[in-house]
């Protein structure tokens, strides 16, 4: 499924922001404006800085951050400044939108790139307990595994979206669910019967949020079955949801991407 870029910045997060040019932040080694900072849940960031000397022997210093949010949207701040007089800087910002929805032929080459490495790196971490036991650091590590793939944004966004469940009201999908993809659950709470006795159950996953990457997908069934960690015991474990007994709450499904997806150069 291809889809063209949002028309209006209304549609996605990146907008123009205070820039907080009073404090001078550039001064200051890898620093970048305050209204990015301490925000690790919701954004990502990386920066380049560069000096150019002129004949007369000034220097001129050019910094530009680049901030990716949770929707893969982008603002771009560039500083410029005399290395002598920090109060000359120029500050320039500009935005860019999520990039379009993958073909499924681009969803299916990301998978053999990526996912398969996920995957393994999960299958030889179960019944283990992976750095402090929690969720999102057995999903980082497994990132190391893949070095030029798209880091997660936040804890909320892990590469192009493959599945969206909302509560079953509405349920997007854009390639066959795959071992090695990666799964969010925000608020959700599952609630059905199971078993052979038809037992009722009811379970709640991610209060606000878990992840997990994905071992098999049963589409009859609907049933997906993840390796996981930190939501009941510190080891990975493999735990099976019937996205079709999805009551409240978001399920989403995450292929794995490279950095060029969003016009990152390889790391």
């Amino acid at each position: 499924m291809d889809q063209n870029r949002p028309s209006t910045t209304s549609e996605y997060i990146a907008r123009d922001v205070d820039l907080s040019e009073h404090s001078q932040w550039w001064k200051y080694p890898a620093r970048i404006p305050p209204t990015f900072e301490n925000r690790p849940r919701e954004l990502t960031y990386e920066l380049e800085e560069n000096n150019i000397t002129s004949r007369s022997g000034r220097v001129t210093i050019t910094r530009e951050i680049y901030v990716l949010f949770h929707d893969y949207s982008q603002t771009v701040v560039t500083v410029r400044w005399d290395r002598d007089d920090p109060a000359s800087a120029t500050l320039e910002q500009r935005h860019e939108p999520p990039p379009p929805y993958l073909r499924q032929d681009q969803l299916e080459e990301y998978h053999a790139k990526y996912s398969a490495k996920l995957y393994d790196g999960a299958v030889t971490r179960q019944n283990t307990v992976v750095g402090d036991g929690d969720a999102y650091t057995f999903i980082k590590e497994l990132f190391t595994l893949v070095p030029n793939a798209l880091k997660p944004v936040g804890n909320r966004s892990y590469g192009a979206l493959v599945y969206a469940n909302l509560a079953n009201a509405s349920v997007q999908q854009y390639d066959e669910i795959r071992p090695g993809d990666v799964v969010t659950f925000r608020n959700a709470r599952f609630q059905g019967h199971r078993g052979g006795l038809h037992q009722k159950y009811s379970v709640e996953v991610g209060k606000p949020d878990h992840v997990a990457v994905v071992m098999d997908w049963d589409g009859t069934k609907k049933k997906v079955r993840v390796f996981e960690q930190g939501r009941e015991k510190g080891k990975v474990k493999v735990e099976g949801f019937k996205v079709g007994d999805l009551r409240s709450g978001e399920v989403k499904v995450w292929r794995v991407v490279g950095r060029e997806w969003v016009g990152w150069v390889s790391s």
